[in-house]
């Protein structure tokens, strides 16, 4: 099974779906950007490092503990790959996800990254019946910051130097949300 009974999901003009090879170029180009890549762990992605990410994520199922579905956010007039979203179970028995996001600069700005990641906030407690999603966020990173508060979700920790990028220790916000919380300001 490559969907689950929500994926696709549409939202507006964005189609959240499973990732497939077709995505290469778009997501080589998104992660190759130094704006975009200065706030991942791994750097800037090359060609080897997206056929290995395409191929390891067709074998995710939706609902797989422990691993990363990677979901393409695609701008469906343009048949455009502009970001990408992330969702973890850490633990299904005790209702734990983990939410990340990327997004392509020039399609910042337009409320975008908004509404996929309630959509996808909406999948993981209605679809998955998680109890708990939190999000690690680099301090750095402004945006990501101002829009996991504004859809909701608390700072609960401030990890420093939790990670080593380019010479430089780097902190870690997490933020939070519950599902009952979710459900009163969805």
């Amino acid at each position: 099974m490559t969907d689950s009974p929500s994926l696709p999901m549409d939202v507006d003009e964005l189609r959240i779906r499973r990732l497939k090879a077709d995505d290469a170029a778009d997501l080589l180009e998104l992660y190759s950007l130094p704006s975009v890549s200065e706030f991942e762990i791994w750097g800037p992605w090359n060609s080897d490092f997206v056929e290995a990410t395409l191929c390891s994520q067709a074998e995710i199922q939706p609902g797989d503990p422990g691993v990363a579905l990677m979901l393409a956010v695609e701008l469906v007039p343009e048949q455009k790959l502009i970001g990408e979203v992330q969702l973890t179970i850490h633990s299904i028995e005790n209702g734990q996800g983990e939410i990340g996001f990327s997004f392509h600069p020039d399609y910042c700005r337009r409320g975008f990254a908004t509404k996929v990641v309630n959509a996808v906030l909406q999948y993981g407690f209605k679809t998955l019946d998680l109890h708990r999603i939190i999000a690690n966020v680099d301090v750095r990173n402004e945006r990501s910051i101002r829009l996991l508060e504004r859809i909701g979700m608390r700072r609960e920790a401030h990890f420093v130097h939790v990670m080593r990028h380019e010479e430089k220790w780097i902190d870690d916000y997490v933020y939070a949300l519950l599902q009952h919380e979710w459900k009163a300001v969805s």
